[in-house]
């Protein structure tokens, strides 16, 4: 795949220089700092192929990780961080079993249901 310059114009469409629109967002790597907590809901293990059910393989526990928000939402049983700065509301409707207890959370539609 080709490089972008960073004076050309951004794909995206907004008319912007891609130094000015996408490229900062390109260039994060490092997860912005959690300085919010969501527990989650737990839930009863769902039945088979009846939810989308996510988790991690191997250590540690965040399923998602995303660089936009400092919100971590979190195990409601262990507390340990599921989902990590990525906007609540932004994953729904699915369930995350925890890598530490083995606990179901749901990640409603409305998004976490908690805020420490």
């Amino acid at each position: 795949m080709g490089r972008i310059d960073p004076d050309e114009m951004c794909p995206c469409g907004s008319g912007m220089p891609f130094r000015d629109c996408h490229l900062p967002r390109v260039k994060k790597d490092v997860p912005p700092e959690i300085t919010e907590h969501v527990r989650l809901a737990v839930i009863p293990e769902p039945d088979p192929n009846s939810r989308a059910v996510f988790l991690r393989e191997g250590d540690g526990t965040v399923v998602f990780q995303g660089y936009e928000t400092g919100v971590s939402q979190d195990c409601g049983e262990c507390g340990a961080c599921l989902i990590a700065g990525v906007p609540i509301g932004a994953i729904t409707g699915i369930v995350v079993r925890c890598n530490a207890c083995r606990s179901f959370n749901e990640v409603a539609l409305g998004g976490a249901f908690a805020r420490d």
